[in-house]
């Protein structure tokens, strides 16, 4: 009985231990950082360059660091080539498949990152490109493999995607501004490579780098009019689609060869 009673109290213990631990690392279990979007659907049509949205908040732990940072919830496959000198030439002489690789991600601050939160904090909350290095796998495809290629892919994806307006990190407390320690505003720019699909954008408090409060916000990117039904119809109806292709492709052929044809005879 003795016996027992010492395994209901040390497991006991341990689950709330368990249960301190995971409201330590957990950012749901901290003070709610209150958010509004100025809206939380963009509609993609045929006429989209992209969007901006206006975000505001209020910090529960005034004077302390906001983090803010916009994520695709879904990842992408991305092929990069890696070029190299052959003869007086540049060309592709390998390829890597990247997998795991975040579709889109921003961060804004008021102050570089590493003066808010530690290396381990950041990894943990994936906050920084560094963060979500470990995240991505790379697939040699073709060529032989250097030593430092996988420091070159990376590099590289992230010029392209920074390219593109997919990533950026901007630490300028003028985009991200705080009136008297508690309120905030930013704003995060949509670009049109932007593309349909579910995106969140979390709000990190941070006290002597210890995190006190969090947020969330999501956005929804859909299409719409005719770039909706081109979608659909591709998806779910494909044999019509390929069909309607070809037609669209002829009817333009014979279009182009009606006006040629035309000013042949002048």
């Amino acid at each position: 009985m003795r016996r027992r009673a010492i395994l209901l109290l040390t497991t006991s213990l341990v689950m709330l231990w368990g249960s301190a631990a995971l409201a330590a690392i957990s950012p749901e279990a901290k003070q709610k950082v209150l958010t509004a979007a100025s809206k939380n659907l963009i509609e993609i049509g045929v006429s989209y360059r992209g969007d901006q949205i206006h975000f505001f908040g209020v910090n529960p732990a005034p004077g302390t660091d906001l983090v803010i940072k916009l994520t695709a919830e879904k990842d992408e496959d991305i092929k990069l080539s890696v070029k190299g000198k052959v003869g007086p030439l540049w060309m592709t002489v390998k390829q890597y498949d990247v997998t795991g690789a975040p579709f889109m991600y921003k961060i804004h601050t008021g102050k570089p990152l590493d003066q808010i939160v530690s290396k381990e904090t950041a990894q943990e909350l994936e906050l920084g490109y560094e963060a979500i290095r470990h995240k991505m796998r790379m697939h040699l495809a073709r060529g032989e493999a250097a030593p430092d290629d996988a420091e070159k892919v990376f590099k590289g994806m992230i010029k392209i995607k920074e390219e593109a307006n997919l990533f950026n990190i901007v630490e300028d407390p003028k985009r991200l501004e705080v009136a008297e320690g508690k309120l905030f505003k930013h704003y995060f720019r949509f670009p049109p490579a932007a593309t349909e699909g579910r995106y969140q954008v979390e709000s990190f408090c941070f006290d002597k780098g210890q995190l006190v409060g969090y947020g969330k916000d999501i956005i929804e990117i859909k299409k719409v009019g005719l770039e909706h039904w081109l979608t659909y119809t591709s998806q779910e109806h494909p044999v019509f689609f390929g069909i309607l292709a070809v037609v669209v492709a002829v009817a333009a052929g014979l279009g182009v060869g009606l006006i040629f044809g035309k000013g042949g005879h002048h």
